[in-house]
C-alpha cells in the first residue's frame, strides 16, 4: 500500500464520526483528495506524505486551495512525515507559502500522533471548528 493510501486509511479509521469521500482526481487539477462533513460542517483536505523536509504542492493545488479560502471555504492541507509521528495541518489560505518544514507558514497546527492525548479528536476539532485566517487577495497586502 502506498504511503498516502496508508495515511488516508489512518484518517478514516480514527475519525469515524466524519463522513469522508476520497477523490482520485485526474479531471479537475488542484481539487483536494478528500471531502469531509460532520454536523453540517463541510471541508476539503489535501493529503501529503512528507518524504524529506518539504511539502510539495502543485501550482494547481496551491491555486485551488487559496481561491477556495478566498471565497470563504473550509479547506486544509494535512501532511504527515513517513518516520516521525507529527501531523501538520495548514489552512488552505496558506497554500501559496507552504514549502519547507523548516519555514512553516504562520497559521498551522502540529499534532503528535503518539504523545498527544486524543490526537484524532484534536484533528477533528481543527477541521470542523478552528477559526481560519482570512486570506488576502493578491495585490491587497
Amino acid at each position: 500500500m502506498k504511503p498516502e493510501s496508508k495515511f488516508w486509511k489512518e484518517i478514516k479509521e480514527n475519525t469515524k464520526y466524519i463522513h469522508w469521500t476520497r477523490f482520485e482526481n485526474r479531471v479537475a487539477q488542484g481539487v483536494p483528495d478528500c471531502y469531509g462533513i460532520s454536523a453540517g460542517i463541510s471541508f476539503w483536505v489535501e493529503l501529503k506524505v512528507i518524504r524529506s523536509n518539504r511539502i510539495v504542492l502543485s501550482p494547481f493545488q496551491k491555486a485551488w486551495n487559496f481561491s477556495h479560502s478566498l471565497h470563504g471555504g473550509r479547506n486544509f492541507i494535512m501532511a504527515k512525515a513517513l518516520a516521525p509521528t507529527l501531523l501538520y495541518i495548514f489552512p488552505g489560505c496558506t497554500a501559496l507559502s507552504i514549502g519547507s518544514i523548516a519555514r512553516l507558514p504562520p497559521h498551522h497546527w502540529v499534532i503528535d500522533l503518539v504523545h498527544d492525548p486524543h490526537p484524532w479528536q484534536q484533528v477533528a476539532e481543527i477541521l470542523l471548528h478552528s477559526p481560519l485566517p482570512k486570506p488576502e487577495a493578491p495585490g491587497q497586502q
